[in-house]
C-alpha cells in the first residue's frame, strides 16, 4: 500500500509537467520527421543467381571444373566456384568496369557534374577518381550467399527505381562477360601454345598427344563461347521496384516517439526521486 502514494505523486508530477513534456515530445518527433522526409530515398532491385561450373581450357594435368586461372584472377587462391563468384562480385575489377561502362560517376557525384555543359565542375572538385567512385558505390551494392541453397543474391540500391534495375542488369551482363573474356583469353593462349609445341615436335607419339590436347582445348573454347550464361544462371532477374526501400520512415518515427517518451520518463523519475529525498515544506515533491 505504500507504493500507491508514490505512484500518485509521480503521476501528479507528470500531470503538472504535461504541457512541457508534450511540447518536447512533439518537437523531437517533428525534427525527426523533417530529417526523414529530406533523406535521399533509395529503391532496391534484387536478383537471384546460381553459380555454374567455370568451364575453362586448362593446362595438362588439371582436371575437374577447370577454374584455376579464374580463381587466381578473382580470389587469389583455389576455392569453390560459388565462393569465387561471391568474391568476384565484390572485386575492384568488376566495380570499376560497371562504373566505367555505365558512366555512373555522374550519378554518384551529381554535385560535381554540370549536365547543361556536359562537363565536370572544376571548382566543385572536378572529375572524381575511380577510388572515390568505388567508395561511394560500395554501400549501393549488396552481395549475399546462401550455402544451403547455393543461391547468390545481388541487390542494388539507387535513387531511381528504373536505374536500380539497369545497374543490377549491368552487373550481371558485365560480370558474365568479364568472366567469359578471361576464360577465352586463357583458352586462346593455351591453343596457341599447343600449336607452337606441335610445330616444334617431330616425335610421332608426342605429336598425337598434342593433337588430342589441341582437340580438347578447341572443344572447350568453343563451349565457352557458346554458353549463354557462363558464370551463373539468373533464376530471378532484376525488376523495377515500385516502393522505396530506404529510409524506413514508419520505423524511424516509431523509434523516435518511443525513445523520446522513455527519456522523458527517465527525467521525470529523476525529478521525483530528487524531490522525494529533499521534500520541501508540506511534503510535496519538488516539481521544478
Amino acid at each position: 500500500m505504500e507504493r500507491i502514494p508514490m505512484i500518485k505523486d509521480f503521476l501528479a508530477l507528470a500531470w503538472s509537467m504535461r504541457v512541457r513534456l508534450v511540447l518536447i515530445w512533439g518537437v523531437v518527433v517533428l525534427i525527426v520527421l523533417i530529417r526523414v522526409l529530406t533523406m535521399q530515398g533509395l529503391y532496391t532491385s534484387s536478383c537471384l543467381l546460381v553459380p555454374t561450373p567455370l568451364e575453362q581450357v586448362d593446362e595438362p594435368g588439371q582436371s575437374g571444373l577447370g577454374v584455376a586461372s579464374a580463381r587466381r584472377l578473382l580470389s587469389g587462391s583455389a576455392s569453390r566456384d560459388d565462393y569465387t563468384l561471391v568474391v568476384f562480385f565484390e572485386a575492384r575489377e568488376l566495380t570499376e568496369k560497371v562504373i566505367e561502362e555505365m558512366e555512373l560517376k555522374r550519378e554518384l557525384f551529381p554535385d560535381r557534374w554540370d549536365a547543361d555543359e556536359d562537363e565536370w565542375i572544376e571548382r566543385a572538385g572536378g572529375e572524381p577518381t575511380m577510388q572515390q567512385a568505388r567508395r561511394i558505390m560500395a554501400p549501393r551494392v549488396d552481395i549475399s550467399y546462401d550455402e544451403y541453397t547455393t543461391l547468390l543474391t545481388l541487390s542494388v540500391h539507387w535513387p531511381s527505381a528504373s536505374r536500380a534495375k539497369e545497374v543490377a542488369d549491368g552487373y550481371i551482363e558485365i560480370g558474365d562477360r568479364l568472366l567469359r573474356d578471361v576464360a577465352i583469353a586463357e583458352g586462346e593462349r593455351r591453343v596457341e601454345e599447343l600449336r607452337r609445341e606441335m610445330s616444334q615436335t617431330s616425335v610421332s607419339d608426342v605429336s598425337v598427344y598434342l593433337a588430342e590436347e589441341m582437340t580438347r582445348a578447341i572443344s572447350a573454347l568453343t563451349s565457352i563461347r557458346a554458353r549463354s550464361q557462363y558464370g551463373f544462371r539468373v533464376i530471378d532477374p532484376p525488376s523495377t521496384p515500385d516502393m522505396r526501400s530506404w529510409p524506413p520512415r514508419t520505423m524511424f518515427m516509431i523509434l523516435a516517439g518511443l525513445i523520446t517518451g522513455l527519456v522523458e520518463l527517465g527525467v521525470l523519475a529523476g525529478l521525483y526521486l530528487r524531490g522525494a529525498m529533499n521534500p520541501p515544506a508540506g511534503g510535496v515533491p519538488d516539481r521544478t
